[in-house]
């Protein structure tokens, strides 16, 4: 449901006479209580000191960079395994390599 639209469900939801909360708003139109404190302020409501946690939006949390990624080759994708040369695309979490061994792909896929 789009804003305008939520909002104006809302006016109709505060005309009944319900207790509206952060939390009530956020459950009955499924976004976070952070867009529900905006959207109640905006409609006038007026909410309990309790409800100002809701009020700023924490910053976001950047992603952790893969130290390998698998659109990488360079001369470290380049390992042996069990004796044969193996070229590691990329690394599972737990450090496994993943690729193909050099004997089973033809030299022009292989070569750096």
């Amino acid at each position: 449901m789009r804003e305008r639209q939520r909002r104006a469900s809302a006016q109709e939801w505060l005309r009944t006479g319900a207790t509206v909360t952060v939390k009530t708003y956020a459950t009955r139109y499924g976004v976070d209580r952070y867009t529900a404190y905006d959207d109640l302020t905006a409609l006038g409501v007026a909410l309990p000191d309790s409800a100002q946690r809701w009020a700023q939006r924490p910053p976001a949390t950047p992603r952790n960079r893969a130290d390998h990624r698998c659109d990488e080759w360079d001369e470290t994708s380049l390992i042996v395994v069990d004796g044969r040369p193996f070229y590691a695309a990329c690394y599972t979490s737990d450090g496994a390599p993943l690729g193909r061994f050099a004997d089973e792909t033809s030299p022009a896929e292989y070569s750096l």
